[in-house]
């Protein structure tokens, strides 16, 4: 990388694309753009054809860019979650990589017979047996190939070279322990949500130790269904003593609902700004998306954020 280089993350949902775009040199990310475009129409990503996805997703991409002219050769994308299969198993740490991936591929399989396993792009996080776990496990995501292919095909349409790609709550972790030396000590919760998905996350030490995803029909049932993850079903199993920080992110998290959930889980979620720590382009103090939804770019933020 360059002594001073701009850097680009991108995140998306159904109903919109959002950009953070950073300077990156010897002294530290500059956050320089944080902005979103709402679709023409919402993509429903399970029946959608990629043509109509790639026109919606460019028609955004050029709204963004008209505002504020692209300076950034390299982007990262974070995935919305509910592009992914998730699960959490038991592994074989004497297995090498491709032979781990070839196992997880076909647990993949059994779990969800309806899914073509073959085309499944997987990522994994070995965790070794600790105080939560007596045996090694790993939490692996799958998500289609084809969502691969299409994010290469729109930086090569928009001349960007792409770098990483990742899930968008793990996107989204990232930003949280670059601005909170919390993450990197003890046990932490962080709460994703984003439409009719919530995704919970728990770090041990830097490192996820424990991920469940949630399907919502609405959001009356965001704090009901967090509670029930805590207290009974859970990793946790009611146990929220240990916890030394939970934090919570996505689209439309209002401070209503972070007292809501607070005092119907007795745990004191955050609702954190992933620009905390990072210096800033002055101009950005008249950004709404900066000084008053800076939570729900935590995505976009952390993948920007990613150098390796």
């Amino acid at each position: 990388m360059t002594q001073t280089e701009n850097q680009a993350g991108l995140s998306f949902t159904n109903f919109k694309l959002k950009i953070v775009e950073l300077t990156n040199s010897e002294s530290g990310f500059t956050v320089e753009n944080v902005d979103e475009a709402y679709f023409g129409e919402p993509l429903d990503f399970a029946k959608d054809k990629e043509t109509k996805i790639f026109s919606v997703m460019q028609n955004a991409y050029n709204e963004l860019i008209i505002k504020k002219p692209k300076n950034f050769s390299s982007v990262s994308i974070a995935l919305p979650f509910e592009l992914f299969q998730i699960m959490h198993i038991p592994y074989d740490n004497s297995l090498l990589h491709q032979d781990l991936i070839e196992e997880f591929r076909w647990e993949f399989s059994v779990v969800y017979p309806f899914i073509d396993t073959k085309d499944l792009v997987i990522q994994y996080f070995e965790i070794e047996k600790n105080s939560f776990y007596d045996y090694n496990t790993a939490i692996t995501l799958g998500a289609p190939r084809r969502f691969l292919r299409f994010v290469y095909g729109f930086c090569e349409k928009n001349d960007l070279t792409l770098k990483f790609v990742d899930n968008s709550h793990f996107a989204s972790e990232r930003a949280l322990s670059l601005n909170n030396p919390l993450m990197l000590k003890g046990l932490t919760l962080s709460v994703y949500i984003s439409g009719k998905y919530l995704s919970l996350l728990y770090m041990f030490r830097g490192k996820p130790i424990h991920c469940k995803f949630v399907n919502i029909a609405d959001a009356s049932q965001i704090a009901p269904a967090i509670r029930d993850e805590i207290n009974v079903h859970g990793f946790l199993k009611g146990n929220k003593e240990i916890l030394d920080g939970a934090f919570i992110t996505g689209d439309d998290i209002s401070d209503s609902m972070v007292r809501s959930l607070n005092e119907l889980t007795e745990i004191d979620f955050v609702k954190f700004n992933p620009f905390e720590s990072l210096s800033f382009n002055p101009e950005l103090s008249k950004n709404r998306n900066f000084s008053d939804n800076s939570n729900s770019f935590s995505s976009a933020a952390g993948i920007a954020y990613r150098l390796a």
